[in-house]
């Protein structure tokens, strides 16, 4: 095992909070209560820094961008299918001859199967998301919930599509070492990204492509996003990708849905 290895940064990052932790309880018995303070924040902080940091490396590698010699994105979309979004966003894709990969919420995947195959029959992929989306709570998961929420999405796939899963996305990018662990188990690739518009809030598609667009690179992963929100206008999500698309376009990038190695990326499948 290498020293510096994922696993073993999960150990010592484990090690160093639980020592720091029975640092703060034997200053606190001996009743020095502001250096407890300190040592109980400095045992938290070494867990939970690389917990909350999206597309954190610490605990396990993702995978945020790929190579290529060509100018190519990947497209990647959040928390669909949707009955309103998702035949809108496949039309648009259609459209513009774009691929795309969409990171499927297992609940809403078994809701509405018919969406999950349409994603798949025309030609994009389908991934996991967890099974229930906890945004709120998912990066405190311990591993039983973690993995249940893995495996149930999974299964989504495969029972609607046919399809086996291969690649996963944490809910808003944050991981405890449990997700990383667990996904290692089951031989999915943690995927991230490197290029967003900050669209999980209401939005107007020109700001959120504006803010795209400062971070896209040969080989950059975009997020953007399905689903309702409070104040968000119909059909908003399927024109902030078209608008997208049409940038992309104009400065000479194409979507494609690249073939990726466990460890960094194989030459592309361009649109296949």
């Amino acid at each position: 095992m290498k020293p510096f290895s994922p696993q073993n940064r999960r150990i010592l990052t484990y090690a160093a909070s639980g020592i720091l932790g029975g640092a703060a309880a034997r200053q606190a018995a001996a009743g020095s209560f502001q250096s407890a303070h300190y040592f109980a924040m400095a045992g938290t902080a070494a867990l939970l820094l690389p917990t909350l940091i999206r597309n954190s490396r610490w605990f396990g590698s993702i995978t945020t961008d790929f190579s290529t010699s060509r100018r190519e994105v990947w497209i990647t979309i959040d928390d669909g299918p949707h009955p309103e979004n998702t035949p809108e966003i496949l039309e648009v894709l259609g459209n513009h001859a774009a691929k795309a990969t969409f990171f499927g919420i297992g609940r809403n995947i078994l809701q509405w199967p018919h969406l999950a195959r349409a994603v798949i029959s025309e030609g994009h992929q389908l991934q996991n998301h967890t099974f229930h989306h906890q945004a709120g709570t998912f990066w405190a998961a311990l591993p039983t919930r973690v993995r249940k929420e893995i495996e149930l999405c999974n299964s989504a796939i495969r029972q609607t599509t046919g399809v086996e899963s291969f690649q996963f996305r944490a809910p808003v990018g944050i991981a405890n070492p449990f997700v990383h662990a667990a996904a290692e188990q089951v031989g999915l690739q943690m995927i991230g990204w490197s290029a967003t518009g900050l669209d999980g809030i209401p939005h107007q598609p020109e700001g959120v492509v504006q803010k795209i667009l400062r971070n896209v690179r040969p080989g950059a992963i975009i997020l953007i996003h399905e689903g309702s929100l409070p104040g968000l206008r119909k059909g908003v999500r399927a024109q902030t990708l078209d608008a997208l698309l049409r940038k992309l376009s104009e400065n000479g990038y194409e979507a494609v849905v690249p073939s990726l190695a466990t460890h960094g990326a194989t030459p592309l499948l361009g649109k296949s």
